[in-house]
């Protein structure tokens, strides 16, 4: 039988996003999230995530935007002179020419586990902030230190998109990395539903597939002030929150006869 997770990424970024996703979440058209620790509403989206026992919850692990979790003295090398994390370009550059440190690097991952432990929650899977966890550097370092924590699972990045995006992501998760596999899902697809795209499409386009299981990532959202400072993704997460609440959504779901599963059944 096929399964589908629909995981929500970017739980905790703001007040908006998390009545977005426990919206979505009520409505039957997502099955997991991921929160980002050090968002401004992680304590609030700790909180929705207790109240909604179905919702698998996982660690949106964000080494790209933000405050880090652990003190900056402790991991100058992932961090611009502000202090906070550099930005999508910078933090790709020093993954791959060694700048960031190692250690520092898994400081900092393990911050972030022990943050969301720490708010209560039992991590169903990892996945990160901008897709930094295709880059096999950091693969390894996730792949080494999350099983330590009980975290088994990962998004994955097997896709059939073929947008520019989708490509790169596709391309890094393809370099070899070291240690044990993280379990992933047989497929992975919402990269080409950024942006205004038909989702209902793409889920059913993504569904018809071969693979066991398809994660389909969304980013729900409620435009506000919040929003608009802190990410310049914003405008389409309220399209993209319609689009999930829409019969149209919900019946290329119950088309496919996928079973909506989270993480957890992996």
């Amino acid at each position: 039988m096929k399964r589908l997770i629909v995981n929500a990424d970017d739980f905790g970024l703001t007040a908006g996003i998390n009545r977005a996703i426990i919206e979505c979440y009520r409505a039957g058209a997502v099955t997991s999230a991921t929160l980002m620790v050090n968002g401004e509403a992680a304590v609030e989206a700790a909180l929705l995530a207790a109240d909604s026992t179905g919702l698998g919850v996982g660690l949106h692990l964000n080494l790209t935007s933000g405050r880090p979790t652990s003190p900056p003295e402790n991991i100058p090398s992932l961090l611009g002179p502000d202090g906070s994390f550099p930005g999508l370009r910078q933090a790709l550059w020093r993954l791959s020419t060694g700048r960031a440190r190692a250690y520092e690097l898994e400081n900092e991952i393990v911050a972030q586990i022990e943050r969301l432990t720490g708010l209560g929650v039992r991590p169903t899977h990892v996945d990160s902030h901008h897709h930094l966890h295709a880059h096999p550097r950091l693969r390894s370092l996730i792949s080494r230190i999350c099983p330590r924590h009980g975290i088994a699972r990962m998004r994955g990045f097997r896709m059939s998109g073929r947008t520019p995006k989708a490509i790169a992501v596709a391309w890094a998760a393809r370099l070899p990395s070291t240690g044990t596999p993280l379990k992933v899902p047989d497929r992975f697809s919402g990269i080409e539903a950024m942006g205004g795209e038909n989702m209902a499409a793409v889920v059913r386009t993504s569904l018809a597939h071969q693979g066991d299981t398809l994660e389909f990532m969304c980013h729900p959202g409620y435009l506000d002030e919040d929003l608009l400072r802190v990410t310049s993704y914003n405008e389409p997460r309220e399209d993209e929150l319609r689009q999930l609440l829409s019969p149209e959504f919900a019946a290329a779901i119950e088309e496919s006869g996928a079973q909506p599963v989270s993480f957890g059944a992996l």
